[in-house]
């Protein structure tokens, strides 16, 4: 996708803010702060949706409940396409399973791609986040 330079005035502090957060995960301000500005207009557009910092990365999440974009998708899909089985598993109400799914048809690239590192084993996670540990249940 094609960019365009956007000029942004911030506070001293959100801007040392940015930079630190960039620097902990390693990229440069200019690419956080798009990610931040690109997910704050989402939100707006699909408002229950919105944004979690998981070991993978910045994923879509269904708002208020713990439930990425990628696997209500995924259920729906398990569920041949029964959405109201689905809702019922998931135990979600149709509503917000219907905006997660809107979410996952206005941007498919981002919902495979946050399926694809929902899916890497907890080896493969445990290295990119700093000071994070998981806990393995057997």
């Amino acid at each position: 996708m094609a960019t365009k330079p956007l000029s942004l005035r911030v506070p001293e502090e959100v801007r040392l803010q940015l930079q630190r957060l960039a620097q902990r995960f390693g990229t440069s301000p200019a690419t956080l702060g798009t990610d931040y500005v690109t997910q704050g207009v989402r939100t707006t557009l699909h408002p229950s949706i919105e944004f979690r910092q998981t070991p993978a990365g910045r994923m879509a999440y269904v708002r208020g409940v713990r439930l990425p974009v990628w696997l209500a998708v995924e259920t729906v899909a398990d569920c041949r396409g029964d959405a109201e089985k689905a809702s019922k598993l998931l135990r979600l109400p149709p509503l917000l399973l219907k905006a997660a799914i809107n979410y996952a048809q206005a941007f498919p690239e981002e919902i495979a791609a946050d399926r694809h590192a929902g899916r890497q084993p907890l080896e493969d996670l445990a290295g990119l986040v700093p000071n994070h540990s998981f806990l393995r249940v057997s």
